[in-house]
């Protein structure tokens, strides 16, 4: 049975898991304290969290949410970074940081409850950011309306077109039938 303490940091690593849609678990053996500082600003700006975690508090907090598979992932020392609203931007800026790090692995991820590798995770990586996608997704919303004011404006359109050149027209036809009869 876990003291009081402890239950209180499983259940906040509980309430993390279940609000994070990807964790991505690290491990961070031989880091200094002022690399993982370093390495926790350059995540909050992606709106990410790196906790520093007791792989069985880790476990346990897992367990009570259901997850399996994490128990292989979860030994030696063990970090785990909550990625926020933006999948692709926290778990780049963790993949980007391992590639600079000689020391900084990503072991695997944690996505739906369910336990992934880093080359999924790398996957996720390609798939576009969430501002792209919204704004791929207003464009697609925002192109039948601007098609619809271009039809309906295309009559009225027609019209003034011709009107416009109905005068040109019939001043250049006046001004060869001048020419025509001149030259006789």
């Amino acid at each position: 049975m876990p003291t009081e303490r402890k239950a209180g940091k499983i259940s906040n690593l509980a309430e993390m898991l279940k609000r994070s849609p990807v964790s991505v678990i690290t491990e961070y053996r031989g880091m200094t304290v002022k690399e993982i500082t370093d390495l926790r600003r350059k995540l909050v700006l992606t709106g990410t969290e790196y906790h520093v975690a007791k792989n069985t508090l880790l476990k346990r907090a897992a367990d009570e949410l259901g997850y399996a598979n994490l128990e292989e992932i979860l030994a030696g020392p063990t970090a785990i970074a909550f990625v926020g609203d933006d999948l692709v931007k926290g778990v780049k800026a963790l993949l980007d940081y391992q590639k600079t790090s000689k020391v900084f692995v990503v072991k695997a991820g944690v996505l739906g409850g369910k336990a992934i590798s880093s080359e999924n995770l790398d996957a996720l990586t390609k798939l576009p950011s969430k501002e792209d996608l919204i704004s791929k997704m207003l464009g697609s919303l925002k192109s039948p309306a601007t098609g619809l004011v271009s039809v309906i404006s295309q009559p009225p359109r027609q019209v003034v077109n011709v009107l416009a050149a109905t005068p040109r027209n019939l001043v250049n036809v006046l001004n060869q039938r001048k020419l025509q009869l001149e030259g006789n």
